[in-house]
């Protein structure tokens, strides 16, 4: 294996009336250095994406829901100490889901309506950490988040709030993008109508309710779909605005190991039978996450081109070798080398190029992630959900990454070093 490993290197750094060689060998090392590095740095950030997405969904969304076939649930507390019992559970909260209507002065939209307990709801969501402005401005501290929350049913009067508007409303919580679009601000009044919920006309069409609200904050969990369309209140100013009486959408619950929340989500079904169902967020957003796994799939091998190139290129320089060293490989043969041996020596050639690109390569890319990093390269809002690009190392991709690149170096260097092998001697010596 030595004498293999001499003759391999030797070939490499080819004489100086053989210089093309060389310079085939450095572009073949250069290519699959570059297809190493941009598959490591490009598989990082999308990691980086993908899981930001999925604290910000579940930032915003339980990890665990359990909903009623029949429709809304009306022992709820019962259901949610037997969802909180349930081992993996960390915390469970009961809510509301409903889609209204929002109107200002300035604007309407439609919204979805969130009912959410005070004092259990933060246990299980980021509801508390999201919010951005109470009634006395910016809220930088979790105290200053968590009273704002405490004090939605009935918030205090806002420091922006119009002098000659003292009536007493109960609070929402509104998005920061949806506050924009409807030119309102925390203290403001604002509509919220329910299309259906008056009852019915003397047409037999239903009449819609409309209840006053005041904005009680502001809140940015970072995913434009949920600020814009989003807005929170206390469950039982939600209850009584939708006629529920003491009743409720679902229970909601946030457990230990997101990775492992298949197992718990069956412990709560078995905990809470029919007619109660369970979801957890995999199949909630399965086909989101589906997609971004799909995504970085198809990016991971069309990157991965970039090394097959370069691996032609391999291909290319072991065959340039052979034909240039046919009187070489016929004495070595002569000498008494077998065809293992030929074969042996040029397949270290392409493996000796394969293995040097990588290292450099994943070298390259683990420093170019960590400089993305530093940076934290700037992103454009109005496209982008986050304001900058967002990297994750993940190290076994990484390792993956090199042993393919090696991988495809070597499978290069089969046709080469089987022809090099099947040089007979005789012919090769005749003519010298």
């Amino acid at each position: 294996m030595r004498f293999a490993f001499l003759v391999a290197i030797s070939h490499l750094r080819a004489r100086r009336q053989e210089a093309g060689i060389s310079v085939i060998t450095a572009v073949s090392i250069m290519g699959v250095t570059v297809g190493v590095t941009a598959l490591i740095m490009v598989l990082a950030v999308m990691e980086g994406f993908e899981v930001d997405l999925r604290d910000k969904i579940l930032g915003s969304n339980a990890h665990v829901v359990v909903l009623n076939q029949r429709g809304e649930i009306h022992d709820y507390q019962e259901a949610t100490k037997a969802t909180a019992d349930v081992d993996g559970v960390v915390a469970a909260a009961p809510f509301i889901y409903y889609q209204a209507m929002v109107r200002s002065e300035w604007g309407t939209s439609g919204v979805v309506l969130k009912g959410i307990d005070p004092e259990l709801s933060p246990t299980v969501t980021d509801v508390t950490k999201n919010i951005t402005t109470g009634p006395e401005g910016p809220t930088t501290e979790t105290d200053e988040q968590q009273d704002v929350l405490d004090h939605l049913s009935h918030p205090p009067r806002a420091l922006a709030q119009r002098l000659d508007d003292t009536e007493e409303l109960p609070g929402l919580l509104m998005g920061q993008e949806l506050a924009t679009g409807l030119a309102v601000t925390v203290g403001d009044k604002v509509h919220v109508i329910n299309p259906i919920g008056g009852g019915t006309g003397p047409m037999g069409a239903p009449v819609p309710r409309v209840k006053a609200f005041r904005v009680a904050g502001l809140f940015n969990s970072g995913m434009y779909e949920y600020d814009t369309t989003w807005i929170y209140m206390d469950i039982r100013d939600a209850q009584a605005f939708l006629d529920l009486d003491d009743a409720v959408t679902g229970i909601e619950a946030r457990v230990d190991d997101l990775d492992g929340v298949e197992p718990i989500s069956r412990a709560v079904g078995e905990a809470l039978p029919y007619p109660f169902y369970v979801r957890h967020w995999k199949n909630l957003n399965r086909s989101l996450f589906a997609a971004l796994k799909l995504e970085k799939i198809v990016m991971g091998l069309i990157l991965g081109l970039i090394v097959a190139v370069a691996s032609l290129n391999i291909v290319g320089t072991l065959i340039l070798i052979v034909v240039t060293r046919a009187r070489e490989i016929s004495i070595l043969r002569a000498m008494g080398a077998s065809k293992g041996t030929i074969r042996t020596i040029f397949m270290l050639q392409g493996l000796i190029v394969g293995l040097v690109g990588t290292t450099v390569g994943t070298v390259l890319g683990l420093l170019g992630c960590k400089l993305l990093e530093q940076i934290q390269f700037p992103l454009d809002t109005d496209v982008y959900y986050l304001d900058t690009l967002p990297v994750i190392i993940q190290y076994d991709s990484v390792v993956v990454v090199a042993i393919a690149a090696v991988l495809i170096c070597f499978l290069a260097t089969l046709y080469p070093a089987s022809v090099a092998s099947s040089i007979d001697p005789v012919e090769g010596l005749r003519y010298e």
